[in-house]
């Protein structure tokens, strides 16, 4: 897992140095911008959810209280996801929603 060597604060602008391991620096790829810091404490990953099998399809399962908490009333048809393994642990990422921030939307009458 990644460490944090160093944090620097400058006016609006928050720096953090990262020791990370090979394979993380393998899941980054080339990758320099978009990237998602998290931690992975059981204090942080604070939501159990209940996992099974619904034959063969590639389906994820949401409870309500989830969709009403972060205000998604409708769901994607299709979700972006991705599942790594760092170490011995495995982990899913989901994106259930895309920001639309900044970008209008025009419908007609």
């Amino acid at each position: 897992m990644a460490e944090i060597s160093s944090i620097d604060m400058k006016k609006d602008d928050i720096i953090v140095n990262l020791k990370v391991s090979e394979e993380e620096y393998r899941l980054l790829g080339n990758n320099t911008s978009n990237l998602l810091l998290l931690p992975t404490s059981s204090n942080f990953l604070d939501r159990p959810l209940t996992t099974g099998k619904l034959g063969n399809s590639n389906r994820i399962m949401l409870p309500k209280k989830i969709l009403e908490k972060f205000e998604i009333r409708e769901l994607v048809k299709k979700v972006p996801a991705k599942t790594f393994h760092v170490g011995d642990e495995v982990f899913l990422f989901i994106k259930l929603k895309k920001s639309n921030l900044g970008i209008p939307v025009f419908k007609e009458v």
